[in-house]
């Protein structure tokens, strides 16, 4: 078969989960003599080659038009993607990101061809207007889409407290005004029965995904748990004995990975005998620099950034312990895996399917309060 992976991330403009997630399952189709292209994100009309990789760009969206953001309309970037497509003629399309940059008019296009269509859920947010699955971007919320509190959660976006941002929800579903919050709570679960129509499967990496995407409405006929490491089994090993010097944290420098927390929780320790070491990927600017500025003078938290993948092989022969502290549900995280495989114990929030990995027997701390939190890291 003749196969395109589309992701809005990929190497080696970026390095993360998802990237590498398309990357193995493109290697993974080639050994099973596929013919196996990437199209993402770049320089426009331009094709090269990723590990030996035949990879199309298309222009990334930026332009933040309102009615591209919401889905209404398709990115300036369409007419390419569908030249690309004609120019290539798939048998199968599968889809990695549901962004303004590859957003439901993408895999319309797609769909239109009479090819297979395929969807992986890569983040907790595909079902959320929040963007996050974070209910009034405070916790992790049940993924039920509801009305009224769907639209406060979406409006507290704007940096409204829970009570104004109801008032405001419960004023904008009785006037039918202004549309852009009146419908913005229709419009995902239009976009939700669209991409149910379109797909011919889709895939999810955890029992609570599956969950969330029933409960709104998807054909369980058509949803699919597979595994972050393709056809790789990790099993437990017996937990190794090391003393904890060197504390790691691995991933997207952005408020629903938690990383405040963890921070707040090392300094509090006031452990000088413990290294912090971050390895980040940086999604939010503010969020970062707000972080940055409060451990400057902390000269046991070390920050590194966008590492490759012989570096972030390094960062983890350093590490005694990885931490995974988000604050709402994670669909692996495929840092998770890589720990395992590594035999770095992990301590982790427990959320989603994050206990599953425990009565499996893999080294793994849960907690579920800042109080707990901290007295793991003490324990070390």
């Amino acid at each position: 078969m003749k196969i395109a992976l589309v992701t809005a991330y990929f190497y080696p403009i970026s390095s993360g989960g998802t990237e590498k997630y398309v990357l193995n399952l493109a290697k993974s189709l080639i050994k099973q003599n596929h013919e196996v292209h990437v199209i993402t994100t770049g320089k426009k009309n331009r094709v090269d080659f990723y590990r030996n990789i035949v990879v199309y760009y298309v222009n990334e969206e930026l332009s933040n038009h309102p009615d591209i953001l919401s889905c209404k309309s398709a990115s300036d970037n369409l007419d390419d993607f569908k030249k690309t497509l004609k120019e290539n003629v798939y048998d199968l399309i599968h889809f990695h990101t549901l962004t303004p940059t590859f957003n439901i008019f993408h895999i319309s296009a797609a769909k239109e061809n009479g090819t297979i269509i395929y969807f992986t859920a890569h983040v907790p947010g595909i079902t959320c207007v929040h963007g996050d699955l974070m209910l009034f971007g405070k916790h992790a919320c049940d993924g039920l889409i509801q009305k009224h509190r769907c639209t406060s959660c979406y409006i507290s976006k704007k940096g409204l407290s829970i009570p104004i941002s109801n008032l405001i929800a419960k004023s904008v579903n009785v006037l039918k005004y202004p549309n852009s919050l009146t419908n913005v709570v229709e419009r995902k679960v239009e976009l939700l029965f669209e991409l149910n129509k379109l797909c011919d499967k889709i895939f999810l990496f955890t029992n609570w995904q599956k969950a969330t995407f029933i409960q709104n409405g998807f054909d369980s006929n058509k949803l699919f748990i597979t595994n972050q490491l393709l056809d790789k089994e990790i099993e437990p090993k017996i937990p190794a004995k090391n003393t904890v010097t060197n504390i790691g944290f691995v991933g997207r420098i952005c408020h629903e990975k938690g990383l405040h927390i963890l921070i707040k929780a090392f300094k509090s320790t006031k452990r000088k005998d413990l290294q912090l070491h971050i390895a980040g990927i940086i999604n939010d600017e503010a969020y970062f620099n707000k972080l940055k500025a409060i451990t400057k003078t902390d000269l046991n938290i070390h920050w590194q950034f966008n590492l490759s993948e012989f570096q972030i092989e390094s960062f983890y022969k350093m590490i005694d312990v990885l931490i995974i502290p988000s604050i709402t549900y994670e669909t692996g995280p495929f840092v998770l895996y890589e720990a395992f495989e590594r035999n770095i114990p992990v301590v982790a929030n427990k959320l989603g399917d994050m206990e599953i990995w425990k009565k499996k027997g893999f080294d793994l701390k849960l907690y579920n309060n800042f109080s707990m939190f901290k007295q793991i890291i003490n324990e070390f």
